[in-house]
Parts: structure tokens; sequence; C-alpha cells
């Protein structure tokens, strides 16, 4: 069964709430990850070793910046689909 291509019409983005939401639930993700690096790193420095704390307490510290980062970055994606104007329906392409 063939199928039509489906063409855009537009490169819109999506809604300004559904960015926001989603930057925050990147932020509120990287943000438990980081609560998790803190609590096991002091964990770790009392049970496993100074060296294991350490690096958990390095994440701690990277992490808000990257997560500022990340959740700042919006949504960059264009629409997907076939492009209307560089192929519009019923044309056939011309190869050189």
């Amino acid at each position: 069964m063939d199928r039509e291509p489906v063409y855009s019409v537009t490169s819109a983005r999506a809604a300004q709430r559904d960015d926001i939401g989603g930057r925050e639930r990147r932020y509120i993700i990287s943000m438990a990850i980081r609560t998790a690096c803190f609590v096991g790193a002091v964990i770790a420095w009392q049970t496993v070793g100074p060296w294991l704390g350490a690096i958990l307490f390095v994440g701690a510290l990277v992490l808000p910046y990257t997560s500022v980062i990340l959740a700042n970055a919006g949504g960059r994606t264009r629409a997907s689909g076939a492009d209307l104007l560089s192929n519009p329906p019923g044309t056939v392409e011309k190869h050189n």
C-alpha cells in the first residue's frame, strides 16, 4: 500500500507552553540527578572512599551549569514531512 507523502506547509515552532514545559522537565530531571550525586557523594565518602565521593561531588558541582544550558536550549526542530516548496505535489524533479 503506497502512502502519499505528507507535505509540511509551515516550519512553525511548537507552542510556547509546550516549549517551556519541556524545558522545565529537563531542568527538574537534571536537578534530581544533581541531588542524587550530592547525596551519593556524602554516602560514598563515608563508606566506599574519598575517590568516589570526590567524583560525585564534581558531578554535583558541574550539573547546575549544564542543567541551565540544557534547559535554555529551546526546541529548534523543524516540522517533519516533505518540503512543499522544494517539490510540490504533482511535479516531477528534473535531474541534470
